[in-house]
């Protein structure tokens, strides 16, 4: 079948079917174009520049570490030298969050195929160098606190130096590279862009063209058929009936067409009948009249109809804006809620019992105006012992107070505890029995700290000592709280105390010892966990003085402090302390 032959829908369909096809084949294009820039700006800022800033996060930190050594090794103060270790400290810790940052990245760029062999050579041997730099930083803060103050010079300037300008290299390397990758990928994302914008404008402009030319040929296809046939109506309406279209078509003009002549000859045919059907027409003119007025009237309505529904849709928008706001309170709502659990949870130990106190301070006040109540409106003493009322409000003002008394027992041992563990009474030189102090850390630590340990106390018979209770609580509390850190999940700790003969010396020693179920610490770490910012986890060694700070406050009292570990099964410290101070 030809085309001209073919229907009006069909032409319609077939037209616009190959401009929406030229169209979606340019948006096809633009949009496979678009991908691969936005491939390559997502590469960029989703891995490159993340690892780029981890990097240059790590070698300005490293800088500053190196700094601050060397102010350390200077410093003639202790106060300034105090400032500097904490300093130091952070800023340790600082760079192992950068490099537990820059490990996540890096798997990460590894799985997507953009991690070069290059940067993993530079980064292990970064890696290995910064590790040779801690152990010589724990060695320099060894000769520090022996007061070999040449030696540790001599180290931070000497081999430290050489291993600090190695791994400073390693990282101004790798941030080069990155700097080059950013470079190319900006260079091939503009590269992209540009290429795309050319061919898009291109095939816009061939597309809008392309359009007007079939608009025009279909255009002509169906006005110029329709010019003859509104010419040979007018001639009609002159009142020429014997006009004739010769159109040569088999679509909808060819038989509109045909059409036409049919009714030229119908209207030869009813002409002698016209006057006949003048009153029939005048009747259908009204029916056609009223009609209209019909549809007219249903527009109208089907516009108001259409007007209700946009101002649903608005007020239905608006509802749900309303509803997104109400959701980001209650979310809001939700995360100050789980703050104030946290903060009502350090309060728990002593805010349970005070509302204990306040509930039967309540109740007991209630119950003596019940009492009292009755009194008033008894007239004898027979009536007051009928009186039912008055047992059962001494029953609840009896079990009152002794709910007082209960809580006023809790809360006044939480506030010993408190004074014990502080030394508040008094924090000079006095004799104290130790297993005061260690229930104390106890008690302080609380139940949310110790939940799903098994604690197990098993003392021994030992005598008050001569000590600084305030120093040795600090020094319980501290081991209880790595024992406690050491245990994931559930696990048991045993305190255990008893007395032995000193070896070797005249005498008697104290032994305490705290033993946990934990992840326990390496062989090689053993002979460092009492330097000073010395802690360790699963991953990493980081800085830390709660062992430290034990350390040195058994060391003031005479005593001294034994470890002995074995991974996955625990660690036990032992504290012994001489029996006279």
């Amino acid at each position: 079948m030809k085309f001209r032959d073919m229907k009006l829908r069909s032409k319609q369909k077939i037209i616009l079917g190959l401009i929406l096809l030229i169209m979606a084949g340019v948006n096809i294009f633009a949009i496979r174009k678009m991908a691969a820039i936005k491939s390559e700006v997502d590469e960029l800022t989703r891995n490159w520049l993340p690892r780029a800033v981890a990097v240059s996060d790590i070698n300005l930190l490293t800088a500053d570490l190196r700094r601050s050594q060397l102010q350390y090794a200077f410093a003639d103060d202790e106060e300034s030298k105090e400032e500097l270790r904490e300093t130091m400290i952070k800023l340790i810790d600082q760079i192992n969050e950068r490099l537990d940052t820059y490990d996540t990245l890096r798997t990460e760029a590894g799985q997507l195929g953009i991690y070069s062999e290059e940067e993993q050579e530079l980064f292990s041997h970064f890696d290995q160098q910064w590790e040779a730099y801690q152990d010589l930083s724990f060695t320099f803060f060894k000769l520090s606190r022996e007061n070999k103050a040449e030696e540790a010079a001599d180290l931070l300037n000497g081999e430290a130096r050489t291993v600090y300008s190695i791994f400073s290299s390693d990282l101004k390397k790798v941030v080069a590279g990155y700097e080059k990758n950013v470079f190319e990928s900006a260079k091939r994302a503009d590269i992209t862009y540009r290429s795309t914008r050319s061919i898009a404008i291109s095939l816009l402009i061939g597309t809008i063209i392309l359009s007007i030319i079939i608009a025009t040929v279909f255009v002509r296809l169906i006005v110029r058929p329709v010019r003859e046939l509104e010419a040979a109506a007018g001639k009609i309406a002159e009142g020429d009936l014997d006009v004739q279209l010769d159109i040569g078509r088999k679509d909808e003009i060819g038989a509109l067409a045909g059409s036409f002549n049919h009714m030229a000859r119908s209207l030869r045919e009813a002409k002698k009948n016209m006057e006949m059907q003048a009153e029939k027409l005048r009747a259908q003119a009204d029916k056609l009249q009223k009609a209209n007025t019909e549809l007219e009237e249903k527009s109208h309505i089907l516009e108001k109809q259409k007007t209700e529904i946009i101002q649903k849709n608005l007020d239905i928008y608006a509802a749900m804006e309303e509803l997104r706001a109400t959701q980001e309170q209650l979310i809001m709502k939700e995360k100050m809620a789980a703050l104030g659990s946290l903060v009502a949870g350090v309060a728990h130990e002593i805010n349970s019992p005070v509302g204990t106190v306040n509930s039967s301070i309540d109740v007991a006040g209630r119950c003596i105006h019940k009492i009292e109540t009755v009194l008033e409106q008894s007239r004898s003493i027979e009536e007051i012992r009928n009186n039912e009322q008055l047992p059962r409000a001494l029953k609840i003002l009896k079990d009152s107070t002794h709910a007082t008394l209960i809580a006023g027992e809790r809360i006044a041992t939480l506030v010993k505890s408190l004074k014990n563990f502080a030394g508040l009474d008094e924090s000079a030189y006095r004799v104290v029995d130790l297993h005061e102090g260690i229930d104390s850390s106890i008690t302080l630590l609380g139940s949310e700290f110790m939940q799903n340990i098994h604690l197990v106390k098993e003392y021994g018979q030992i005598p008050k000592i001569g000590c600084y209770p305030a120093q040795l609580n600090q020094a319980f509390l501290n081991i209880l709280k790595n024992a406690r850190q050491a245990i994931s999940g559930a696990g048991a700790i045993h305190i255990k105390s008893f007395l032995e003969n000193a070896p070797a010396k005249k005498g008697k020693q104290i032994h305490i010892r705290f033993s946990d179920t934990g992840r326990g610490i390496p062989a090689d770490k053993l002979s460092s966990i009492f330097m000073f910012g010395f802690s360790a986890d699963e991953k990493r060694v980081k800085m830390g003085s709660g062992l430290s700070t034990a350390y040195n406050i058994v060391q003031k009292h005479g005593g001294e402090i034994r470890v002995q570990s074995e991974v996955g099964k625990g660690s036990t410290f032992s504290v012994i302390l001489p029996l006279d101070l």
